[in-house]
């Protein structure tokens, strides 16, 4: 039999075997983590990257547009709402020019006209009744409620904060916030509408949804052909920078376009970057 001594030093040493195999599957298993947090980071510099390109080469495309209309003196010329193709630097982008003036504006559109609109997205015409007198509850002063409409109790009574401040819509994005109005039928709205121009549109409009609408608002056509009429031009430009594997960056910018003054220029309204489909207006920041 091994003396005790012997028993006891293959004990050590069994041990001493245990920390050494213990230590090295720690060492690995570190080494993994490791490796794994720096392909993680490579990823995310790579995708940072990858933005910071997209970002400037939708910014240069936007850039590129408005120099050539302001070397053509005439905006107009290139609308109509299809997209096309250049390329910044390396970086193929999509542009679509469209004239803000084919939107219904918010703050001047007609009962009618914006039911008739509600309507053509697809509200029902009861639902569509009472947002269009809400939207004119919202932006026009006063506390009664006009029939259908809804002023701060009608917001109360519905368990909301707020109620309508009674100026006009600042933004596109306040339509959201009236009563009554949801996620969906705001997104098929968005697109329609503005709050960026002097007045209604005209049956002239590419828009063909408010093309519609303003047939089926029995007057509004005709009271707006010669409102739209103005030195200015409003333009939208939608561009859209592919990257590699889907990567995709949208931004819009509104810009008006004042050419007849003299010098031209083309001074920006509203730059936004836009989530989703190249013809989403799912906005995630303003900048």
């Amino acid at each position: 039999m091994p003396s005790q001594g012997v028993a006891r030093s293959r004990r050590q040493s069994g041990f001493a075997l245990l920390i050494v195999l213990w230590t090295v599957g720690f060492l690995a298993l570190l080494g993994t983590q490791l490796v794994a947090a720096g392909r993680s980071d490579t990823r995310l510099a790579d995708n940072l990257k990858q933005e910071a390109v997209l970002r400037a080469a939708a910014d240069g495309a936007v850039a590129h547009v408005m120099f050539a209309m302001q070397a053509a003196h005439d905006p107009g010329s290139r609308f109509g709402g299809a997209a096309q193709s250049m390329r910044i630097g390396r970086t193929a982008v999509l542009v679509r020019i469209e004239n803000e003036a084919d939107r219904v504006n918010l703050n001047t559109a007609s009962l009618a006209l914006l039911r008739a609109l509600m309507i053509e997205v697809g509200a029902p015409p009861a639902q569509a009744e009472r947002l269009a007198a809400a939207i004119l509850d919202w932006r026009t002063s006063g506390v009664k409620a006009r029939p259908g409409g809804a002023k701060a109790p009608e917001y109360r009574a519905a368990g909301l904060a707020f109620g309508p401040p009674g100026n006009p819509f600042q933004s596109v994005d306040e339509l959201a916030d009236v009563l009554g109005m949801t996620p969906a039928l705001f997104e098929r709205l968005a697109p329609h509408v503005t709050v960026l121009t002097d007045s209604d549109p005209d049956m002239t409009t590419r828009d063909p949804i408010v093309a519609l609408a303003l047939t089926d608002a029995a007057g509004v056509a005709e009271d707006a052909l010669t409102a739209q009429q103005t030195a200015e031009d409003i333009v939208r430009i939608s561009v859209t920078a592919l990257g590699r594997d889907a990567a995709r960056y949208t931004e819009e910018v509104v810009a008006a376009a004042d050419f007849p003054s003299g010098t031209p220029r083309v001074n920006i309204l509203l730059r936004q970057r836009v989530t989703g489909a190249v013809n989403g207006i799912r906005i995630a920041g303003v900048f």
